[in-house]
């Protein structure tokens, strides 16, 4: 029985039941003390019998008929060829084992070479555990930009004002309506309270729907001893909350905002700060 190291072309021969009894015993007895190469050769011989169970019906068919005289004509030609057959006796079948067995100068050590599959499994693992972590997992809701929200509360009743206060008739109903003004606003709206302005200098003038952020908003127009035009615009609260002062689209427009009850207020104009909030604490008193 040889001493020689037992090397990777050995484990190959072995898996393929090429080796005569001595040399098989050698090499179980070589992987019952190296785990590792037990575990390559258990490994190989699992893919000889993947391959095996893959390819089993093919192996079974039979021969196309051009293939079938090829092999006939290649194999008439070597008989004919003088080769002595006789010499490749079992007899020389380890001095082919020298001439199979592969160059192992340049191959990977087994060691390095198991290292890497492992990292490569453990790679393979990581990566297969976050993408299924990625598709099992809640989304996030998706963040909206500020863009797409549409103004917020306060430009939009400054967008109302600017749109009907320079018109002829900022108004759909008249004060002289008021009952149905404020019938048709409370079906529409949610709200029909027409604040009552005189104490604070300004008199209603009459109201319309303009349209809000979650469908229709009500906008009520009343005009001041000097003319100018202040509108109580409400509609739907949709959960933002009452913002300090913003910065005017509008040269000289004053806003106060609330919410009461489920709505956004908003009462803006022409005036000075303090004879605005004066007029916005009335109508805050009617929209409770």
């Amino acid at each position: 029985m040889r001493a020689d190291p037992v090397d990777e072309s050995d484990l190959h021969a072995y898996v393929d039941g090429e080796l005569e009894p001595d040399e098989r015993r050698r090499i179980e007895d070589h992987l019952h003390k190296h785990q590792e190469d037990a575990a390559l050769v258990e490994g190989w011989r699992r893919q000889n019998a993947a391959l095996r169970a893959a390819f089993a019906h093919t192996i079974k068919e039979p021969l196309p008929p051009a293939l079938r005289s090829v092999t006939k004509s290649g194999l008439s030609g070597s008989f004919g060829s003088g080769v002595n057959w006789a010499r490749f006796s079992p007899s020389k079948a380890s001095s082919l084992r020298t001439l199979r067995r592969p160059d192992t100068s340049r191959k990977m050590p087994r060691r390095p070479m198991i290292a890497m599959s492992l990292l490569t499994l453990s790679i393979g693992a990581l990566v297969a555990g976050a993408a299924l972590l990625a598709f099992t997992s809640p989304a996030a809701p998706p963040v909206e930009p500020a863009a797409a929200r549409g103004p917020a509360f306060i430009e939009r009743a400054e967008i109302a004002y600017r749109t009907f206060a320079s018109d002829e008739r900022p108004v759909e109903l008249g004060a002289d309506r008021a009952a149905e003004l404020s019938q048709w606003l409370a079906d529409r709206v949610g709200f029909g309270a027409l604040p009552d302005l005189t104490a604070a200098g300004l008199e209603l003038r009459g109201g319309r729907l303009t349209p809000g952020a979650q469908g229709p908003a009500g906008l009520l127009f009343y005009r001041s001893a000097a003319g100018a035009l202040v509108a109580f615009y409400f509609e739907r609260a949709m959960g933002e909350r009452a913002s300090g002062p913003p910065p005017r689209a509008t040269p000289g427009l004053e806003a106060v905002e609330w919410r009461a009850g489920g709505r956004a207020f908003a009462l803006l104009g022409p005036l000075d700060a303090e004879a605005l909030r004066a007029a916005a604490e009335i109508a805050e008193r009617s929209s409770r």
